[in-house]
């Protein structure tokens, strides 16, 4: 025992002045829980983040009492992404010591990087008390705040922590996301500059870039990323952004210009495969995806630029086993129902008609009058006059569907004005007359979620303009989507050229053979329609000049417990 003691406090001792190798030598052959754990922290430090879980787990399954062990396992497994690792096993360090506060403070950091904002805020809340003036605390308990769409609080404690001297970027760029959220566009675009000057980073530069471009400043837009397609860690963003704005041809360039010097990271060949498929290209997209996957095996974004460039060339039996990969691994992700429909389609899939039923799975329905108003007609005047003082920008936001038009910055359900939760108090009947309907059973991915009850989960505006559309694609992260019609353009109203219809069925990407929409729904004012979150739709064009406005939301099922 005394030699085990003896190798321990050698290699703490290395360990404590840097000298990893040596600590690595003292530890390595040691097989007691104190010593596994220290040369977790080596391995750790020496950016082994796999050899260094491997060492915490076996660490926690020697002294499985040991409070600091699973701490540093969950802060190890929350550097590598390994989120859900990292919760259990901060949980498993408070639970072995309720004052844990280090653990406590990782926890809800854990779960804001999971958006569980509730939990987050109950975390921050009980360390508020201990610790009413720790800034890492305050930041934490306002990123909560903002997160449940409390905003105006949250600005208020952004505010309050920079008045006091606390000059972090992070906390500038907070107050930005606050301010960009309640309209306050000026203010924010100075606190996002002072953020990306203080310490350029892709947060910062995507925020800044996109409000640029929403607002029409094109020479700010094109000034901040020539200025940052130098800094290797935003040489990927740069050129995503490029090509979100159109220019995918640009987007390659940049792209190719910072692998000339710097290492390629593994988000770079999804840019570049995305560019080439905007370019149709489809051979070189599918080349590019697979050569990242061979670098990047676990990516989902490659995967899903595979299928795409497979989808494209009429590869629909060699796009399969990706998809059946990705569908078990989120069995959910509406993207991956998306891209399974679509191959089963080029295939001539029985089975497609099946998982894309449209005309039971997409319905409409007249929205009933809201308590309050004598008509449809008089609360959709008060709806549309209320959303236009939250349409501030000039053109769509750059990783959205919408083109030719704007979105509103914020979730409408966090907004308190007696219009706008009447409208949601509305929606109620038809969104439980939907699920009724569609009914129930395991062998469907929108019936098989169906609990009966239901929470909006993100709700916003969209204002079309003249040309204006949505390009055809799902809601990731719903599970029934929609659209409700505030005001509809004169041009709409004929059936000649269809513009201003939703249409269904129809992917984003040509393929081969062609996959044309399947279903059209001619709106009016006072219509929603409600839809799966997983089929594909868009809108046909407006031409006449004239303005659309919508109010969609998505919907996700929750659990009897829940409610």
């Amino acid at each position: 025992m005394h030699k085990i003691s003896r190798a321990i406090r050698a290699g703490h001792a290395a360990f404590q002045r840097g000298a990893l190798a040596d600590a690595r030598r003292h530890l390595q052959s040691v097989d007691h829980p104190k010593a596994i754990h220290l040369l977790g922290l080596v391995e750790k430090n020496d950016g082994n983040l796999q050899s260094a879980t491997a060492l915490l787990k076996r660490a926690a399954s020697l002294d499985p009492q040991d409070a600091e062990i699973a701490n540093n396992l969950a802060l190890v497994a929350q550097s590598g992404g390994h989120l859900d690792l990292a919760l259990s096993e901060f949980r498993r360090a408070i639970k072995i010591r309720p004052s844990f506060h280090q653990a406590m403070s990782g926890l809800g950091r854990v779960l804001i990087d999971l958006e569980r904002w509730p939990e987050a805020l109950s975390v921050y809340e009980q360390l508020s008390k201990s610790a009413p003036g720790n800034v890492v605390v305050r930041y934490g308990r306002a990123t909560a705040l903002l997160g449940l769409g409390r905003t105006e609080q949250a600005e208020s404690q952004f505010d309050a922590l920079l008045q006091e001297g606390n000059e972090k970027p992070e906390i500038r760029y907070m107050r930005a996301r606050s301010r960009l959220e309640l309209g306050k566009t000026g203010p924010a675009i100075d606190d996002l500059k002072i953020a990306h000057a203080a310490s350029p980073d892709v947060l910062t530069l995507k925020a800044l870039a996109s409000t640029y471009w929403m607002i029409g400043d094109r020479q700010s837009f094109d000034e901040i990323l020539e200025q940052s397609a130098g800094v290797p860690q935003l040489a990927v963003t740069v050129a995503e952004v490029l090509r979100q704005s159109g220019a995918p041809a640009k987007a390659l360039a940049a792209l190719h210009a910072a692998w000339a010097t710097n290492e390629r990271p593994p988000d770079s060949w999804s840019v570049e495969a995305t560019a080439y498929m905007d370019l149709k290209d489809a051979p070189k997209a599918e080349a590019v995806a697979r050569e990242g996957l061979v670098f990047n095996p676990d990516l989902g974004l490659i995967k899903r630029d595979l299928i795409t460039s497979l989808l494209m060339q009429g590869k629909a039996s060699e796009a399969m086993p990706y998809i059946d990969t990705m569908r078990k691994a989120e069995p959910n992700g509406q993207q991956w129902i998306a891209y399974q429909a679509s191959a089963l389609r080029l295939l001539g899939s029985e089975r497609y008609a099946g998982l894309v039923d449209l005309e039971r799975f997409v319905r409409n329905y007249q929205l009933p009058t809201p308590e309050g108003f004598d008509s449809l007609a008089d609360f959709n005047s008060a709806l549309l006059r209320t959303l236009e003082s939250w349409h501030q920008y000039k053109t769509h936001p750059l990783d959205q569907s919408l083109r030719d038009g704007s979105q509103t910055p914020r979730d409408l359900t966090s907004i308190d004005n007696p219009v706008i939760k009447a409208f949601y108090r509305a929606l109620d009947g038809p969104i439980r007359q939907y699920m009724a309907t569609v009914g129930h059973g395991a062998d469907h991915p929108l019936t098989a979620r169906n609990t009966g009850n239901y929470k909006i989960a993100g709700a916003w505006s969209v204002k079309l303009y003249g040309g204006g559309r949505h390009v055809n694609h799902v809601h990731p992260e719903g599970w029934i989507s929609s659209a409700y019609y505030v005001s509809v353009p004169e041009e709409t109203k004929t059936a000649s050229n269809k513009a201003g219809w939703i249409k269904f069925g129809e992917p984003p990407y040509d393929t081969l053979p062609p996959s044309p929409p399947e279903k059209w729904i001619q709106p009016e004012a006072g219509m929603l329609v409600l839809f799966p979150s997983f089929v594909w739709h868009g809108t046909e064009p407006i031409h006449d000049g004239s303005v659309r406005v919508t109010a969609p939301f998505d919907v996700v099922p929750v659990s009897d417990q829940a409610n």
